[in-house]
């Protein structure tokens, strides 16, 4: 793929793989090449040029494109048979002015085989998804486990070996074995499947699960759709990358302050309500204020980035300790589902002509945010909150009963042990200044 454009070349590696997207999505200009003359291009070459590619190839009517992309009148070459009867043509020249050559151009991947470019993007979110399927178990294995859910599972040894190493880092002497099974309580077991066992725990997974959905099909639908806000498609990526920035910064600053839930729900409202807002200069406004659509359509980027890295905290304390891995699984599966939707979302412009059809895709990808935003309201806070480590603790979550009902539990958040049944017996005070 050529990506060499006149004058100007912006390159930022850690977008490679979001570019190639982009630039497969972008609807460059082009039109049916004219029968029997073999040295045709985009480009108009002189006056008997110009005249052969207005016999033969129609005007479009849509006001983002100068000719018909599909079809050729058909005509003889240098006939005076005026005939309006059209007919698809099999070779196509492009505008050059952009791209000198993408995968798109090289294989004519167009008119009836337009969407192959979606169903490419989509196969691709696919393998991600059986990655994270098959892959997801091992990468588990490769990453040390709390105390807290070695404990949930049983495996005593290995939580009494995360607790020594805690109490040698701060230099604390303790029994040589100070977990048992004799000492906790029977662990309980936890499977996926009971997230959907009781009215609660169902509702809330169920948001969860569309708010991932949801904030992964804008995030990558946006940046594919960057080449179709109109403007300097360089510039525009550039910018699609770099508002991350300000994205990730704003999470830094804001998470432990305003809380999950506002932050999460704001940054994806305000942010859909920003995409959906860019219908109105895209289809009523002329060129000279397109600056705005790109604007709208990047705060809509930052909002929903912003979005993307809330819900990876959030989702994780909402589920209790024994089903944390495999909600969070199956959460990001989810997410997956929503990067396989995004190109479809994002070639709408392809099903929709002229101006219309470039703004439809940020109005759906606006439109979702904005649902999920509001839905994710319902969802408890987790900020400075004792977190669920059961199924009856995540039932009860967010309620007023539940400090009062689980009373002290063992803490491993960096302030040390507190007192819990089953094992306050076999952890004295001299203890409690441990920190994991």
């Amino acid at each position: 793929m050529n990506l060499t454009a006149p004058h100007r070349c912006f390159v930022l590696p850690g977008l490679v793989s979001d570019a190639t997207g982009a630039i497969m999505k972008l609807r460059r200009r082009l039109r049916c090449a004219i029968p029997g003359y073999p040295n045709d291009t985009y480009a108009i070459q002189s006056s008997s040029h110009k005249a052969l590619v207005n016999r033969h190839v129609p005007t479009s009517m849509d006001g983002t494109f100068k000719y018909v992309q599909c079809n050729l009148y058909d005509r003889s070459y240098d006939g005076d048979d005026n005939s309006t009867d059209l007919k698809a043509c099999s070779s196509w020249v492009y505008d050059k002015s952009v791209f000198i050559n993408t995968f798109t151009s090289e294989h004519d991947i167009v008119c009836e085989d337009k969407f192959k470019t979606s169903h490419a993007q989509m196969i691709f979110f696919g393998g991600v998804l059986l990655g994270a399927i098959g892959f997801g178990s091992l990468s588990d294995m490769l990453i040390p486990e709390s105390p807290r859910w070695l404990i949930s599972q049983g495996k005593i040894d290995e939580a009494n070996n995360i607790i020594k190493k805690a109490a040698k880092v701060n230099k604390v002497t303790i029994p040589e074995n100070i977990l048992t099974a004799d000492s906790i309580d029977e662990a309980e077991a936890g499977r996926l499947w009971h997230l959907f066992t009781s009215r609660v725990l169902l509702i809330r997974t169920l948001i969860i699960f569309f708010n991932w959905g949801v904030v992964s099909m804008v995030y990558y639908g946006l940046s594919l759709n960057t080449g179709n806000l109109g403007g300097d498609f360089y510039v525009n990526f550039l910018l699609s990358g770099l508002v991350e920035f300000p994205a990730y910064t704003l999470c830094l600053l804001l998470l432990d302050r305003v809380g999950r839930r506002l932050l999460h729900a704001s940054c994806m409202i305000v942010g859909g309500v920003a995409c959906i807002i860019t219908l109105f200069p895209m289809i009523f406004a002329d060129q000279s204020l397109q600056p705005i659509t790109v604007t709208l359509a990047m705060l809509g980027k930052v909002g929903v980035s912003a979005a993307f890295a809330v819900i990876y905290v959030w989702s994780a304390e909402l589920y209790p300790t024994v089903v944390r891995n495999a909600g969070m699984g199956a959460s990001s599966s989810c997410a997956r589902v929503g990067g396989m939707i995004a190109p479809y979302i994002a070639d709408l412009n392809k099903v929709i002509d002229g101006d219309l059809g470039r703004a439809v895709p940020l109005v759906v990808f606006g439109t979702m945010s904005v649902v999920a935003g509001i839905l994710s309201l319902w969802l408890p806070e987790t900020n400075k909150k004792d977190l669920p480590e059961t199924l009856g603790d995540s039932k009860r979550f967010g309620q007023k009963e539940l400090s009062e009902k689980c009373g002290p539990r063992l803490s491993f958040d960096n302030k040390g042990f507190d007192s819990e049944q089953g094992i306050t017996n076999r952890i004295t005070e001299d203890y409690t200044d441990i920190k994991l």
